[in-house]
């Protein structure tokens, strides 16, 4: 399955809100350890919709909503992605375009031919 194919899963699966096996799927992919996924912000992170700490490999979502919403969750996962790759750009500019780009990707396949 190439990364296009890997994307459009984990946006169906955080849709079904699987999140879990989303983020197990992109980095199995990537070839990492998955991040935990926790539903509730650590305190320093209040006003976002989610944060992706570090040192705990944990992406954090702020209530179930977050927790199906693709855009969320690969956002936190982009960031999980360039930690540990060693690429951390850390912009939210490029989680967010890695979000967008992993939801075009499940639209482009539901698209009838």
């Amino acid at each position: 399955m190439g990364e296009e194919e890997t994307l459009a899963l984990a946006v169906r699966l955080v849709l079904e809100c699987r999140p879990e096996e989303a983020v197990e799927v992109v980095s199995r992919y990537y070839g990492l350890r998955p991040p935990r996924v926790r539903v509730g912000l650590p305190k320093r992170c209040r006003r976002a919709l989610g944060c992706y700490v570090p040192g705990e490999r944990t992406i954090y979502l702020r209530s179930s909503r977050e927790y199906c919403d693709p855009f969320v969750v690969l956002h936190e996962l982009y960031h999980h992605l360039r930690h540990r790759l060693g690429r951390h750009r850390g912009t939210e500019k490029h989680a967010d375009r890695f979000a967008l780009k992993a939801i075009e990707a499940y639209q482009k396949r539901r698209e009838p031919s």
